[in-house]
């Protein structure tokens, strides 16, 4: 048969390359037994073109879909043999060449030769029995734009999802290929290729994994592959990660071409938990709050991802090794520790954490990586703040503390709620925020030693070399006095650097700096001054300076009043320089030395020194001196002074005032400010049971005081001797009569009587010897009167 053009007006059912070569397959007895030659240049249907060609055993086919060059040899009545010099398979981009064996009563047909498709060349071993094509490919080695090509034909031929169809060409690209085998069956006529039978088995080499386009790869010496249930596994020998080398890695594609495609990467690894293996954790939404700077960690990790709709179930155990490690930008260590990851669950299991000598605590508990929340326990195995030689906090073997903590947005907020305490860490940000200090007063002797029990306290730093912090304060003792109150409640604000540290409330009436030394500022308060006999010893050298700020013993209440002062404390020396307008007060006082010398003070500050409103005007000195302040000698010196609501003066007023034969020293000056006294002094010493005192002189405009006498500082009582000598202006007028004054006042012109004061100083009794002195005053006269002749040649 010759024909030119035959056209025949249908379409032609043949519609693929596949349907094609079954027809002509399932029509080639008859071209044997009924034509010795077939030629057709145009077989036109409505959707298809032919030319066919057959003569002298060779079939030549050219259409839409298939382009075939055979030979066909007859074997037997229903067998053939036919050898395929070209077969092009148009739609499948595949070319055959071989040997194909047809049986045609057993239906049975077979093809063994090589194949090329995509540039992807090998060998092909075909059985073809009813519809059913049984068939088992190899090929020679190939690079991955073959492997490419070859995937984005099969993609838009079969249900192949785009991920896993990324992990065969894109993900995983290798250096070179090879395909040992793959094999399965196919429905020539349902077009169903039976994808759990398929089987196959591969080989990529010097391969780069990709993760996710923002994680560095990793390189693989040589993957495995193998195609087997719907399952394309990976074998991976030799692989390493940003030069971390990976104990083991096993990955599969399960339900590679059925629904409910995924991805199996489950990794062991002993390396660093560092920031390269986050970015893996991180591009799978997983986040594990601890990053690795050194040591190691034995890691397992498991993750199976489901495409569409996209889902992941990821476990893990981490177990570490003695490293150190940053948790939300802190720098930490542990010591060893377990992490388990399960989904978005992170079990902390006795993981040890420690930051330098600050703490050292163990971990175990639950952590929610959804909500970035930890809720479980921890042991405090230490937790030590010190703060040049004061410890400030020292925690040891606090066992099963409850605790929580969230991370979010890189803040780590750990909640120790027993302790009413919050810790946050954060890049450039730490805080530590103490709401009852009593919660914590029992682990720190500073808190102790200074009966600090009641406050709160803001610690901030950002790199626990400097600190900032807000303090609060209750029911604090110290030595500040409001007025003559004390101080109960601070607010104050700290800065340090562990080296130096600066201080001062928020009313800026106490500020505080320290470097080596001490110094303390105190403006427009008093300080109490201490009590006691414990020698003093203090370490560092400090300062205090004084601003419109008086010195207070609040025991006796007795002030030095000043304007403004220096006290220098250093180991057992105290040293006070105060000044007040024109008065100076300077004390010192060291082992085995004391002494005070005050010059120019007024009456106020005098009084003040001596809680009475003794004195009204004058000036006055101080000078003592003594071991301490139990055994010393001293002077109080006073100059044009009154002398007021002195007891025994007061109860001697009284006695003169009662006594009509006294009324010689009454005197309105003496009564109504009180005794003037132009000059004086009192010179004296002091045990720790008594007050000598060795000589007192006042001489007043009007009569004069001498005496000595003691007072008992056990019972507060009095035993002095004193005289007074008449009043000057009644002698001076006797003195106008010559002879007579010499008479009757004697050699100093005065007349005396003696006074003892004895009982308690809060009522002194006043005992006088006037009678005596009246008595022995003629036998005066007498002997003035003899010795009369004397004074008229004087």
């Amino acid at each position: 048969m010759n024909i030119q053009t035959l056209e025949i007006k249908k379409q032609t059912q043949n519609t693929t390359s596949l349907d094609e070569s079954a027809e002509i397959i399932k029509n080639f007895p008859y071209l044997d037994q009924f034509f010795s030659q077939i030629i057709i240049d145009n077989l036109i249907y409505e959707n298809e073109k032919i030319k066919l060609r057959y003569e002298q055993n060779t079939f030549i086919l050219d259409s839409q879909h298939l382009s075939v060059n055979l030979i066909i040899t007859p074997v037997a009545k229903w067998s053939l043999d036919i050898e395929i010099q070209e077969a092009y398979l148009k739609d499948l981009a595949l070319h055959v060449k071989g040997k194909t064996k047809i049986n045609l009563k057993e239906k049975r047909y077979s093809f063994e030769g090589d194949f090329e498709t995509f540039g992807l060349k090998g060998t092909a071993i075909l059985d073809l029995k009813d519809k059913l094509l049984t068939y088992h490919l190899q090929s020679e080695p190939f690079n991955n734009k073959n492997l490419k090509d070859l995937m984005d034909f099969i993609v838009s031929q079969v249900e192949l999802d785009q991920i896993a169809k990324d992990w065969i060409d894109k993900n995983i690209v290798g250096q070179e290929y090879i395909l040992h085998f793959f094999e399965g069956q196919f429905n020539i006529e349902t077009l169903d290729y039976f994808p759990q039978s398929m089987h196959g088995s591969a080989t990529v080499k010097d391969a780069v994994v990709s993760f996710e386009p923002s994680v560095p790869a990793a390189h693989v010496k040589e993957i495995g592959i193998e195609f087997k249930n719907d399952k394309l596994l990976f074998d991976i020998k030799d692989p390493t990660y940003e030069q971390k080398v990976i104990d083991k890695a096993d990955v599969y594609i399960y339900n590679l071409i059925a629904k409910g495609t995924g991805i199996v990467v489950d990794l062991t690894a002993t390396s660093k938990l560092d920031a390269p293996i986050h970015k893996i954790l991180h591009a799978f939404k997983i986040d594990v709050p601890i990053t690795q700077t050194s040591g190691k960690t034995d890691a397992h990790v498991r993750l199976d991802i489901k495409f569409l709709p996209y889902d992941i179930n990821a476990t893990g155990t981490f177990k570490l090794s003695p490293s150190n490690f940053i948790l939300s930008g802190v720098p930490m260590s542990t010591k060893a520790g377990e992490v388990k990851l399960d989904n978005f669950t992170i079990t902390l299991d006795h993981t040890n954490m420690r930051y330098k000598n600050l703490f050292d605590i163990n971990a175990t508990g639950i952590f929610d990586a959804k909500k970035s929340r930890y809720d479980g326990s921890i042991d405090i195995n230490s937790l030590f703040l010190d703060f040049s030689g004061t410890t400030l906090l020292s925690f040891a073997n606090l066992l099963n503390q409850k605790a929580s903590f969230v991370i979010e947005n890189n803040t780590t907020q750990m909640l120790l709620p027993d302790l009413d305490t919050t810790i946050m860490f954060e890049k450039d940000n730490n805080q530590f925020i103490i709401n009852d200090l009593s919660k914590l007063a029992d682990h720190s002797p500073f808190m102790q030693s200074g009966s600090l029990n009641q406050g709160s306290v803001l610690l901030k730093t950002k790199d626990f070399e400097n600190f900032d912090a807000k303090i609060n304060l209750h029911n604090v003792s110290t030595p500040l006095l409001e007025n003559r109150e004390p101080i109960r409640d601070y607010e104050i604000a700290l800065q340090t650097n562990t080296k130096t540290l600066d201080a001062s409330t928020t009313n800026n009436k106490l500020s505080l700096h320290f470097d080596k030394d001490l110094t303390l500022h105190v403006k427009d308060l008093n300080i109490s001054l201490p009590h006691g006999d414990d020698p003093l010893n203090i370490p560092i050298k400090t300062t205090v300076f004084g601003e419109n700020s008086s010195l207070i013993d609040t025991d006796n209440n007795r002030t030095v009043l000043s304007e403004r002062y220096t006290m220098t404390l250093y180991k057992d020396r105290v040293h006070l320089n105060s000044k007040r307008g024109k008065s100076s007060f300077e004390y010192e006082e060291q082992k085995g030395s004391f002494g005070i010398q005050a010059t120019a003070m007024d009456a106020d500050a005098a009084n003040a020194l001596l809680n009475r409103p003794y004195f009204h005007k004058g000036d006055f000195s101080l000078t003592i001196e003594g071991k301490d302040s139990n055994t010393m000698k001293g002077t109080l010196i006073m100059h044009k002074t009154f002398i007021k609501d002195l007891k025994f003066f007061n109860n001697l007023m009284a006695t003169i005032n009662a006594i009509p034969s006294l009324l010689v020293f009454n005197d309105p000056n003496f009564n109504s400010e009180g005794y003037f006294v132009d000059n004086g002094y009192i010179e004296y010493n002091q045990t720790k049971e008594a007050l000598h005192v060795k000589e007192l002189q006042l001489r007043g405009s009007n009569a004069d005081i001498v005496g000595a006498g003691t007072v008992d500082l056990n019972t507060s009582s009095l035993d002095l001797q004193l005289q007074i000598k008449t009043l000057k202006s009644f002698s001076s007028a006797i003195d106008m009569i010559p002879l007579v004054g010499g008479i009757i006042l004697g050699e100093d012109k005065r007349i005396a009587t003696n006074v003892n004061v004895t009982g308690q100083t809060t009522d002194p009794k006043i005992e006088t010897h006037l009678i005596m002195d009246t008595i022995k005053t003629p036998v005066h006269i007498l002997q003035r009167t003899l010795e009369l002749p004397l004074e008229l040649f004087k």
